[in-house]
């Protein structure tokens, strides 16, 4: 790719960029003069030294002095590369990256990922039909209403539930012309002796989603006691459990507007709390906590609060996670809930 290329790219990108806007999504503004000001994101203030310039494109803080124009601020909020950030504000805003030259095993596996997101979207619009809209979603309602979830979070998650039937999914979608194989390697469907069956029966469907809100893969919870309990999707060129946290993408602002993160182990906890009001919330899927998965929250805030089971397989996670936050400096509490588990 040449230099005038991305030049011009990076261009066309930032004259489209509203600073307002951008900043205006993690931080609470309020118009003073021709500016806005409120509490510097990067570090702890009670008064606002924090301003953004609309009319000159930049933002800066009066206390600790960071300052620059919107990709700047994009790469400071989100921890992430200047032009990292440059491609994420032109993610947002439905700008195609310049075309560069591409092997054909970068071709073919951006193809890939592209076609499983187009499926999990089917997956997820699939599952979510299923629980609202027929008869086999009856006892999926009636579980979500016992966990006091509504129809209004049903609806804002996109909460779904898996026919007791061993190939709905995999029968509606070959209709729809996705492939076999597509299915098995995202992880919808899955192979025995006689053939290749749905992988989520008889469970309430819970999206998952990246932290740019791509559904990635998803969590089912059984009906009855059938085990296990809850199952996840396996791992898949999308899907690794060890680098996401449920909710990251919902509850990312109110993260970064409270300061903390609370983390909890799975996903029908944070749904729950949620639900209830508390939306900085966000679940670990029920895996031990990874280094991974701390980086994504620091990326947000300084402060993160467990809030595991408090059986002792919970108390030896949440010692095991705090072993990780000290290693990266971040201040770490621990919420005990009595006899809290699901």
């Amino acid at each position: 790719m040449r230099n005038a290329e991305m030049d011009a790219f990076v261009a066309r990108v930032r004259d489209a960029s509203d600073i307002l806007n951008v900043v205006a999504s993690y931080v609470p503004l309020k118009k003073k003069g021709r500016n806005y000001w409120g509490c510097c994101p990067f570090h702890s203030e009670k008064t606002p030294s924090f301003s953004v310039a609309p009319e000159k494109g930049f933002f800066y803080c009066f206390g600790c002095h960071a300052g620059g124009n919107v990709f700047k601020f994009i790469s400071m909020i989100e921890n992430i590369s200047y032009f990292d950030a440059v491609r994420l504000q032109a993610e947002k805003l439905g700008i195609p990256m310049p075309d560069r030259e591409k092997s054909e095993k970068d071709i073919e596996k951006e193809r890939k990922i592209n076609d499983l997101r187009r499926m999990m979207e089917m997956a997820q619009a699939f599952f979510h039909n299923c629980l609202v809209k027929t008869r086999y979603g009856v006892a999926g309602l009636q579980y979500f209403s016992g966990r006091g979830i509504g129809a209004d979070v049903i609806e804002d998650v996109s909460l779904g539930f898996a026919p007791d039937a061993p190939g709905k999914l995999r029968d509606a979608f070959k209709k729809r012309g996705v492939k076999e194989q597509l299915l098995l390697e995202g992880g919808l469907i899955a192979e025995r002796q006689n053939g290749v069956y749905d992988k989520f029966r008889n469970r309430v469907m819970i999206p998952i989603a990246d932290d740019r809100g791509h559904v990635v893969g998803f969590g089912g919870r059984v009906m009855g006691d059938g085990q296990p309990k809850y199952l996840n999707s396996p791992e898949t060129l999308l899907f690794n459990k060890r680098k996401l946290l449920f909710g990251l993408d919902r509850a990312k602002k109110s993260i970064r507007e409270e300061g903390r993160a609370i983390l909890v182990e799975g996903y029908m906890d944070a749904i729950s709390l949620s639900a209830a009001g508390i939306k900085n919330v966000v679940a670990s899927l029920g895996t031990a906590f990874t280094v991974e998965q701390c980086r994504l929250l620091l990326r947000n805030a300084d402060e993160i609060c467990f809030c595991y089971d408090s059986d002792e397989a919970g108390q030896r996670a949440t010692m095991r996670a705090l072993s990780i936050v000290r290693s990266t400096g971040a201040r770490a509490r621990v919420l005990i809930v009595p006899d809290g588990k699901d």
